[in-house]
């Protein structure tokens, strides 16, 4: 059976670089920036420049509370896409910092999450199957769903490959 490491980490910053293709391509397609990063689905979701960070925090917050990392706060103020991008090459770097060996026997370790008016507790391995990569993808496909809605010409293997379908 893969390790908690290699089901979660490696899979993250996969995505994430394709998140990062998604947004080179966006930026590239001569989009309305603006517009783009304030798109919403719906009016009671939150904007692109959101679903970005969230994608980017759940990764981060996987990885700081699982391997028991030093947290890396980073203020939600970015603006553009190239700011976007900052933030998703900081998180890959947040991810690769943390040596596999951090989440070896954290698999039946205790984690609670708090949140307003709730609390949450997990294992490590169903922190990372029931919620963090759930959540993750999540918002991974609300950011490629509001640039296909925004006119920008990306598909399902910018998705599933990123910088490779490039190549």
């Amino acid at each position: 059976m893969p390790s908690l490491y290699a089901i979660t980490v490696p899979v993250m910053i996969q995505k994430l670089h394709a998140l990062d293709h998604l947004l080179a391509k966006a930026a590239a397609s001569g989009v309305d920036e603006k517009a783009l990063i304030e798109a919403r689905l719906a009016p009671d979701m939150f904007p692109f420049s959101r679903q970005v960070q969230i994608a980017c925090d759940t990764a981060k917050l996987l990885v700081m509370r699982v391997a028991q990392a030093e947290p890396r706060p980073m203020a939600d103020e970015e603006t553009t896409l190239a700011e976007l991008r900052e933030r998703i090459a900081k998180t890959i770097a947040y991810c690769e910092e943390t040596a596999p060996a951090a989440f070896e026997g954290r698999d039946t370790s205790e984690i609670t999450l708090s949140f307003p008016n709730l609390q949450m507790t997990f294992t490590g391995q169903s922190l990372a199957t029931d919620f963090a990569l759930p959540n993750f993808y999540f918002h991974l496909m609300i950011a490629y769903a509001l640039l296909r809605m925004n006119g920008v010409a990306v598909g399902k293997m910018d998705f599933l490959a990123g910088a490779q379908a490039a190549g």
